[in-house]
């Protein structure tokens, strides 16, 4: 397949863009806690990734919600250390 050739999970719509090629987003509710939405996209060289956009909901009053976004910052920078890892 050619890297212009739209995949089978593409959208196929304005979400191409000069070569990249986008699925229709994957959204994961968790209550009121947040939202999750994921997006498989192929960039223009080839190579496939993962998009991910996620709303927390924060703890209230600035002192808590400040330490909270610490905690979240934390975790993704352990999640994507651990993501990127050669798999076994």
């Amino acid at each position: 397949m050619r890297h212009t050739d739209h995949p089978d999970w593409c959208a196929r719509d304005h979400r191409c863009n000069l070569g990249e090629h986008r699925a229709e987003p994957v959204t994961l509710a968790a209550n009121d806690r947040g939202l999750i939405v994921l997006t498989r996209l192929r960039a223009a060289d080839g190579r496939q990734h993962v998009e991910i956009r996620m709303r927390i909901a924060l703890a209230t009053g600035e002192k808590p919600a400040r330490a909270h976004l610490a905690r979240i910052l934390n975790l993704l920078d352990a999640l994507l250390s651990h993501l990127n890892r050669p798999p076994r």
